[in-house]
């Protein structure tokens, strides 16, 4: 028995050890440590821009055997050979894309990059760069795209920390097959969906924090006929419209059939069904029916986004100071909160003096249903006492506004291919809006004032209080909460782009908008550098900035259907980003 035992033990030692030891021996097996890792983090420097000089000291003409190992950011083996073991660079200030040279440092066990200014998607084969790391973070950046499914093949990871990052789409469900995961966050993205189920039950709530749609275990119960916004907002809708349709169709002819067959019966309902209408319009005069109307539409709104409590709001700002307040704006003030868990949020209280509870519910049904990582990304709302509030992600670098015209020397560090990102990102959330869903939605009032930019300068479209919801056909829809007045033909998405065209002209002239307006003919004159800031001309790039000044003009036209669409304006933004010349 105690042999046996004795054996048992034996191979399972054998069993956890296996893997260990195949690793050490891939590791001793690849070309020489010195040789492989210095290309590793010569590679790394290079293609990462380093504006902090963060990496200047890592200087390699020196000799010495170990001189990698005292690079900061650098940890070795051991100190007799030139072998990394974990490359911990996080808010260095590093910008670029993931350095796919990290894959000659063939001994990483450890990777940090987090609180840098890193972007572009993570790599697909990410697996083939470090798969042998027990810790990644690349938390803290600008990643964007999905988060790939070949990272469930790095089979050593402990640790896995992709949050505060712009990842988009569905979290891979193989990323819970993961044995050794016992930390994981991804809060503060745009992910959607059903979340992974995981070996480990260490992963709480709050590693799913702030994405949009993200359900299952340790979240809300995902309902499996809401697989996705599209479906919730359009073949539920299409389901209802039909079911109502019929239940209509057939209740008339069983109406007809009682006439002919029961006449007395069905004259005797029909008043009876009249009586009802006149109490019920007599119960909605007095408002004795106005707490259940008010809680039926809460309800509804809860199925766009988190409903907050009012107490908890007061609490994160002492009850509105003015020392939490950061703005006011035509429907109210905005305040800047801290949440004990460390969330930073921008609270936004309507005016209480006037009636907009059709802007409320408009902001929730638009913001709350669509997410873009070019749409400022909404927490919640509280609907409370009277008090109306809604609740976003916190942007730290206020409107493109402030940074255009109200403060002399932020417009100096927005230099013309900055100012052409920022087009470009805008375009892409009003593209998506225009043309990205089977219900288009028109913003109605963008300006450089409702254009927020976050810690990276990436644009976030907000204000979607004239927001309106279209159909295939152009119909305005109400979502069975509050009207919508129609538009007709495409009037509507040509304004969205007039004035587009309008904040693309602020962007190359550093005019006020009205400055733009009543300075020339802004319909009929043809673009000329003459327009443009100072600032940019005579460095090489007086082409683009011609180019980019055409398309504003094109924006702009008097008659709307001279104007491009907001898909073909992405398009050419894109272009004109990437210094091409595709006409």
């Amino acid at each position: 028995m105690a042999k046996t035992n004795s054996t048992i033990r034996t191979f399972f030692l054998l069993g956890f050890l296996l893997p260990l030891l195949n690793r050490t021996c891939v590791c001793s097996a690849e070309e020489s440590g010195e040789e492989s890792d210095l290309y590793c983090l010569k590679s790394i420097k290079d293609s990462l821009e380093d504006p902090l000089n963060s990496l200047g000291s890592w200087d390699f003409n020196d000799a010495t055997v170990d001189f990698i190992c005292r690079l900061p950011g650098i940890e070795c083996w051991n100190a007799a050979e030139n072998k990394v073991i974990n490359i911990m660079l996080a808010n260095m200030g590093l910008i670029g894309e993931f350095p796919r040279s990290i894959r000659y440092c063939t001994c990483l066990t450890g990777l940090d990059l987090s609180g840098n200014k890193l972007y572009g998607t993570i790599p697909s084969d990410i697996s083939a760069i470090v798969g042998s790391v027990t810790t990644l973070d690349l938390s803290n950046n600008a990643f964007s795209g999905v988060i790939p499914p070949d990272i469930a093949n790095c089979q050593y990871l402990n640790v896995l920390k992709l949050d505060n990052n712009d990842l988009e789409v569905e979290i891979p469900s193989s990323i819970g097959h993961l044995l050794r995961l016992k930390m994981f966050s991804v809060a503060n993205n745009y992910l959607t969906g059903p979340v992974p189920t995981f070996v480990s039950e260490r992963i709480s709530a709050e590693s799913f924090a702030n994405n949009p749609d993200l359900c299952g275990k340790p979240l809300k119960e995902c309902e499996h006929y809401e697989d996705s916004w599209i479906w919730k907002h359009i073949d539920r809708a299409s389901f209802i419209k039909a079911f109502v349709v019929g239940w209509v169709l057939v209740q008339s002819l069983a109406l007809v059939y009682r006439l002919f067959q029961f006449p007395t019966k069905a004259i005797e309902k029909i008043v009876s069904l009249n009586i009802w209408k006149l109490r019920r319009k007599e119960l909605l005069i007095s408002g004795s029916e106005g707490d259940l109307s008010s809680q039926h539409k809460i309800q509804k709104l809860e199925k766009f986004v988190a409903r907050m409590s009012l107490k908890e709001l007061q609490n994160a700002t002492s009850d509105f100071s003015e020392d939490y307040l950061v703005g006011t704006g035509m429907l109210g003030k905005v305040y800047k909160a801290i949440l004990p868990n460390g969330w930073t949020l921008a609270i936004k209280k309507l005016n209480g003096w006037e009636d907009l509870e059709d802007e409320f519910v408009s902001e929730i049904t638009t913001l709350g249903g669509l997410k873009h990582r070019n749409l400022l990304p909404l927490i919640g709302f509280c609907s409370e006492k009277q008090e109306r509030l809604l609740v976003y992600k916190y942007m730290p670098n206020g409107s493109l506004h402030e940074w255009l015209h109200l403060n002399k020397g932020k417009p100096k560090i927005l230099d013309f291919p900055r100012r052409v990102k920022i087009a470009v990102g805008i375009a892409k959330g009003l593209a998506c809006l225009h043309h990205g869903y089977k219900l288009h939605v028109t913003h109605g009032s963008i300006s450089t004032r409702c254009i927020l930019l976050d810690q990276n300068l990436e644009p976030k479209i907000s204000n979607f209080w004239e927001a309106k919801v279209w159909s295939n056909n152009d119909t305005a829809l109400s979502w069975s909460l509050f009207p919508v007045a129609e538009y007709s033909g495409s009037g509507s998405y040509k304004q969205d782009i007039y004035c587009f065209g309008i904040v693309l002209l602020e962007l190359v002239t550093g005019k006020e908008p009205h400055e733009l307006t009543t300075s020339r003919n802004l319909f009929d004159h043809s673009p000329c550098l003459l327009d443009a800031d100072i600032d940019f001309l005579g460095k090489g790039i007086n082409d683009l900035i011609l180019r980019f000044l055409e398309l504003a003009c094109e924006c702009v036209k008097f008659f709307p259907n001279e104007r491009p669409t907001m898909l073909q304006v992405y398009d050419k933004l894109n272009t004109i980003s990437q210094g091409r010349n595709d006409d």
